[in-house]
């Protein structure tokens, strides 16, 4: 991983390293119960927790921003392929 220089860029970094973490355990809950009451504030939280990640990462530097997005794409693409698109 490319070592990120700009202050702006580490904090950012770390904020969505840290979201991706709280989003982990909030798909592997939903996956236990995909038809529960809690699945539905699940997704919510989730979506949002997606575009607060993707709020963080469009502030970063273009290579902050490569190296994050790359980072995190095996998460997205699994996330967009099993619970469709954010909403909302």
């Amino acid at each position: 991983m490319t070592e990120l220089t700009n202050p702006i860029d580490r904090l950012k970094t770390r904020l969505v390293f840290k979201n991706i973490d709280h989003i982990q355990e909030h798909l592997e809950a939903m996956q236990r119960d995909p038809h529960g009451l809690e699945y539905k504030p699940w997704k919510l939280e989730v979506d949002n927790i997606w575009k607060k990640i993707f709020s963080d990462i469009n502030e970063m530097s273009e290579e902050a921003q490569k190296m994050v997005l790359d980072s995190m794409r095996e998460i997205w693409v699994s996330y967009i392929t099993h619970y469709g698109a954010v909403e909302g």
